[in-house]
């Protein structure tokens, strides 16, 4: 594939995702200020709203299917697929996949703890009824974009470091209209952005990696997504919020991430040590 092609792929994506999302589902939500569910209470308090909401966050996956079909034909699309269910993704990403999400978990723990907040640990299987619900509201929903579509084609044009900013970036403001939406965590608990920007662009750096590692396996992203967005829900619905904890808790996964760029400086051919 020619560099002008991948790159208008990938701006082409980029484009449908963010327009989608702000034109015609989360967007118009957030403009009319409607409150559509609380999914850690079971709570849906807009029915039509919250049809949009469940739609518009599975954009990312429907335009990365949508245009792998396009672009790659029945195969790639197959190939794809397989991709999600490639469970052979290696032992150190395997490690990365249940260490990242558990350490920053507990550091952002320990900022609560440090800052005066209290946190109920019986949280962790009180939620887990909510485990099944987010494998499909986050990984399913959202990894065949990110990560089947666009890290396949930053990955032949940027280095691992540069490609992961741009899906941080791009994958950051995806979320933006959540913090103008009435019922999300985002809106609630008045988080500001930049920390989010900060966190979710780090983040990307992980993903980067065991993507690599794990030889381009869709299933390891969609498993790291899922047991991170978990923990994430479990200690941000919990955590006593105050404007410093909501600016200091980006604060383990940059500094993760941070840790993560010079691992990947480190990549220069297809093998990527650690």
């Amino acid at each position: 594939m020619r560099a002008s092609q991948n790159l208008k792929q990938m701006l082409l994506f980029i484009i449908l995702v963010l327009g989608l999302s702000y034109l015609v589902f989360w967007g118009p939500i957030s403009l009319l200020q409607l409150r559509t569910a609380n999914l850690v209470e079971g709570k849906v308090y807009n029915p039509g709203a919250f049809i949009l909401f469940i739609i518009g966050g599975f954009v990312p996956s429907i335009v990365g299917i949508f245009l792998t079909r396009t672009y790659e034909g029945k195969s790639g699309l197959k190939q794809l697929l397989k991709s999600a269910v490639n469970f052979k993704i290696g032992n150190r990403a395997l490690v990365i996949i249940l260490a990242y999400p558990i350490i920053v978990g507990a550091l952002q723990l320990i900022i609560n703890n440090l800052s005066g907040g209290s946190f109920d640990y019986s949280q962790f299987y009180k939620q887990l009824p909510s485990v099944i619900p987010l494998i499909v509201l986050g990984p399913l929903s959202e990894e065949f974009g990110w990560r089947g579509f666009l890290q396949k084609r930053v990955n032949k044009e940027f280095s691992p470091v540069s490609g992961s900013l741009v899906i941080g970036t791009t994958w950051s403001l995806w979320h933006l209209p959540l913090f103008f939406m009435p019922g999300t965590s985002q809106y609630d608990f008045n988080m500001p952005f930049l920390p989010f920007l900060a966190a979710v662009t780090s983040s990307s750096f992980i993903y980067t990696y065991v993507f690599l590692k794990s030889n381009g396996s869709l299933f390891s992203a969609l498993l790291l997504h899922w047991i991170g967005t978990y923990i994430m829900q479990v200690i941000a619905s919990q955590v006593t919020r105050t404007p410093a904890y909501n600016y200091l808790e980006c604060l383990p996964a940059l500094l993760t991430g941070v840790l993560f760029i010079f691992i990947l400086y480190r990549h220069r051919t297809k093998e990527l040590r650690i």
